[in-house]
């Protein structure tokens, strides 16, 4: 058998990934239109997603008149690419020559036609002089059109809009729209307000793109259901009028699906340049499989070798705990779904090189945090901010955390690692979340070649338990952080909290008590402590 060659062998990360001034770039609409997105760049680390393909499959076929279907609703939770898609959408209607090599699909249905028009409104523009349809209007060079519309702002009814777009080829997308409702509510109009005028605006725009001699007219539309709780009830009913409104002449479309290996296509493509043949992922994926099987013969898991095998090849270079952790603490509140996923795993693959780990292991798994790493901290803090005392008292203080100091004296690093895979799966904080991992489970993410399993269970696991302050077992067995300490720290408090020499007369007294001479056979007089 070939011996398995480590990650920093087979995988080469881009540059991007060390770039920490390129950690957070998120892209707005606004960057499209100014042709300031870097085309090249931007589709080499694009990984075309089920949804996307789809997105781009009907949206052409639109563009070229072949179509019916003509308004997409891109529809996710926060940071969860829909952005993305639109951008993507958008430079490949301004670029041709990006089409075929990013999508081969798209060869036959845009063959005929060049450049389209791209017309955008994102909702963070809560200035715009115009409402929404001046601000297309004068994108598409218009502006005169719709000159009745602008003082006093008025709704454009259908036949306006369908003069503004006869005849055209062109793209429309429309970006964040609750956050801009949420500022045009106090903007007053007649005993009207913006919010309501700009609903009634886009339900005409709806129904004037599925009119004659607009049919290559494609509008594509994000998420209407506000992200942040609508104080005002007004705001909800006009975004509930929409999202109905929407959803009878809309295709949904889900830009990422969480639940499939989207995830991680879309890690390997945007974080790594180079990645190894089958036959090399392979030989990684067989010397996990015997190391499962060791642990399945030492009674430790009841993993199956050759699923989890399978499961690899799927996630490589990406360790199989990865997407289920994930998918715990993904609903958490705040947190970017795609997106804080993206900036976890870059700052986690950046670090693995930098520090040389890289050339040690042969998957990123989810206890490889380097929590020395003040942005992986960062990103660890904005997942669940809860858990940083159990971070500096158990896992990583600079040396002094309860597991560091028992790698130390193991001269291992087995301790630290079964802590951040345990807190991996401790991250979620939303109601009924699934958290925390059994004894089986923790020993089948932590299998590895080479690895000595019979030490991980008997030596590490136990003594964590007398040790770790933060470290709590359900009742299935199951462990994980939480933010309160457990019965050791309460104990270690408790000592600490006497003085010696008290200390000594509490003792003394106890063991009187219970050494008493009762019958007076054995002995008759007790010193304790003398």
């Amino acid at each position: 058998e070939d011996m398995p060659q480590p990650l920093a062998k087979l995988c080469k990360p881009r540059s991007s990934v060390f770039d920490t001034a390129r950690r957070d770039t998120v892209l707005s609409i606004k960057e499209l239109l100014e042709n300031k997105i870097n085309a090249e760049e931007f589709f080499s680390e694009n990984h075309v997603t089920e949804g996307m393909g789809t997105l781009l499959t009907k949206g052409f076929e639109r563009l070229a008149g072949k179509a019916d279907q003509g308004i997409f609703l891109l529809k996710q939770a926060m940071g969860g690419g829909k952005t993305h898609n639109l951008i993507t959408f958008g430079l490949l209607a301004k670029h041709p020559k990006y089409r075929t090599s990013f999508y081969p699909q798209l060869g036959k249905i845009t063959n005929d036609f060049g450049e389209v028009k791209v017309v955008a409104f994102n909702g963070r523009e809560s200035d715009a002089p115009f409402g929404f349809w001046g601000s297309l209007a004068e994108q598409l060079g218009k502006t005169e059109l719709f000159k009745d519309h602008y003082s006093p702002l008025k709704a454009p009814g259908q036949t306006a809009w369908e003069n503004l777009l006869k005849g055209e080829t062109v793209l429309i997308l429309i970006d964040e729209l609750p956050p801009y409702l949420f500022n045009a509510n106090s903007v007053a109009i007649g005993d009207s307000n913006l919010a309501d005028v700009t609903a009634t605006a886009l339900s005409n725009l709806l129904v004037a793109i599925n009119s004659t001699g607009c049919e290559k007219v494609c509008l594509v539309i994000t998420d209407l259901t506000a992200t942040y709780d609508v104080q005002i009830d007004q705001i909800a009913k006009v975004l509930d009028i929409l999202q109905r409104e929407t959803s009878r002449t809309a295709q949904p479309i889900e830009p990422v699906n969480m639940v499939t290996d989207e995830l991680y296509h879309i890690l390997r493509k945007r974080l790594f340049e180079k990645l190894p043949n089958d036959s090399e992922i392979t030989n990684v994926a067989d010397s996990y499989k015997v190391a499962i099987q060791a642990a399945k013969n030492m009674g430790m898991t009841d993993q199956e070798p050759a699923q989890f095998m399978t499961r690899i090849l799927e996630s490589y270079p990406f360790h199989p705990a990865i997407r289920d952790l994930y998918a715990r603490f993904k609903e958490n509140q705040g947190f970017q779904q795609t997106r804080g996923l993206i900036r976890l795993m870059r700052s986690m693959v950046a670090r693995l090189y930098q520090n040389g780990e890289a050339d040690r292991i042969y998957l990123i798994a989810a206890h490889n945090l380097d929590l020395s790493d003040e942005t992986i901290r960062g990103e660890l803090s904005n997942i669940n901010s809860t858990l940083n005392n159990a971070i500096g008292h158990d896992i990583f203080s600079n040396g002094n955390g309860v597991a560091e100091v028992m790698d130390k004296n193991a001269d291992n690093h087995d301790a630290s690692d079964i802590c951040r895979l345990i807190l991996m799966s401790s991250l979620a904080n939303v109601n009924n979340a699934v958290i925390g991992l059994s004894i089986p489970e923790v020993i089948t993410f932590l299998a590895a070649p080479n690895r000595d399993l019979q030490h991980l269970k008997t030596g590490t696991l136990d003594k964590l338990s007398t040790n770790a302050w933060y470290l709590h077992s359900d009742s299935d067995g199951k462990l994980f952080f939480k933010n309160t300490e457990n019965l050791v720290a309460r104990i270690e408090s408790l000592v600490r909290a006497y003085a010696p020499d008290q200390a000594v007369r509490e003792l003394r007294k106890r063991l009187e008590d219970m050494f008493k001479p009762a019958q007076g056979w054995v002995y008759q007089k007790l010193y304790a402590l003398p």
